[in-house]
């Protein structure tokens, strides 16, 4: 288990960065699951590459491949680090905004993309051609608020809709900027 450790640790260290550049935002920040998953699957495979290309087991100078290269729990975390990639692929989250106030920038994009909307108790429905578009919008914590967009996959109004919002926020990734 030791011989995991520092990659959790590395891990947790790119989340709290993460967090941190997001925290220093001054207005609201869209992040998307995807992000995270982007994330996950790029340590799981720097991670696994590193034991292949080591060529011996963690924490022990042996020479030589073989399956116990991979510790439990290195497998474990690998693990767990694709299962919640999975689960939060399609999961928006609004980070320094209120609940009314998305719900506001939401109204106002359905009004430019000239969607028609049904409120329902906890989001919006959304016509898209032959297909429906559900908009769920839900506060998690004090001006957190959760996002989820489902159907409408094909329809192009849905895909218009959904980059119209995302565009009203900052990006979770960190863009560099550079001055002239």
């Amino acid at each position: 288990m030791r011989s995991v450790l520092p990659w959790v640790a590395g891990y947790v260290a790119i989340l709290l960065v993460w967090a941190l550049i997001i925290l220093r935002r001054t207005g609201p920040t869209l992040w998307k699951g995807r992000s995270l998953v982007a994330l996950n699957i790029a340590f799981v495979v720097v991670s696994t590459a590193v034991v292949l290309l080591e060529g011996r087991t963690l924490g022990e100078p042996r020479s030589g491949w073989a399956w116990q290269s991979f510790p439990p729990g290195f497998i474990a975390f690998d693990f767990a680090l694709i299962v919640i990639a999975v689960a939060v692929r399609e999961k928006w989250l609004l980070l320094g905004i209120s609940h009314g106030d998305t719900v506001a920038i939401l109204e106002k994009c359905f009004t430019q993309t000239r969607a028609t909307s049904v409120r329902r108790a906890d989001g919006y429905v959304v016509p898209c051609g032959e297909a429906e578009m559900t908009v769920i919008i839900r506060p998690s914590l004090i001006r957190l608020v959760s996002v989820r967009f489902t159907g409408g996959e094909e329809s192009k109004r849905a895909a218009l809709l959904r980059s119209l919002f995302g565009k009203q926020f900052h990006s979770s990734f960190p863009t560099p900027r550079f001055r002239a």
